[in-house]
């Protein structure tokens, strides 16, 4: 398919009409060395479907009944942890985002159980 082709009716009318051959698309991906994949879409169909031919990281920028910022922002986390560059600052712009400290020592933690008498 030429790049110029997806800018046709005639290539829509195609792809509605003709089957569609998503786990292809996926394996030629992979074999491009493609290891990161992010879902455009209504919901995580996409990204579940293509988990059974990759074992690239996958993720889906919206779900179904979750939070849309919280969702999307998660997901270019993840993208983010597993080496993708993120362009943060335009990620927030026009948002007040601030930095929190967290623990630098793994067990500093606020205690909240309730100590046990001595029987």
């Amino acid at each position: 398919i030429a790049a110029e082709d997806i800018r046709t009716p005639a290539y829509w009318v195609r792809h509605v009409r003709e089957a569609v051959r998503f786990a292809d698309g996926i394996r030629t991906l992979t074999e491009a060395g493609v290891t990161k994949f992010l879902e455009l879409g209504p919901d995580a169909t996409l990204t579940a479907m293509a988990a059974e031919s990759t074992d690239g990281v996958l993720v889906a920028a919206t779900r179904r009944d979750h939070n849309e910022v919280e969702t999307f922002t998660q997901a270019i986390s993840r993208l983010w942890a597993s080496g993708v560059d993120v362009d943060w600052p335009a990620l927030f712009a026009g948002r007040n985002p601030h930095r929190v400290d967290l623990p630098t020592y793994p067990f500093q933690h606020d205690r909240y159980w309730l100590d046990a008498p001595t029987p």
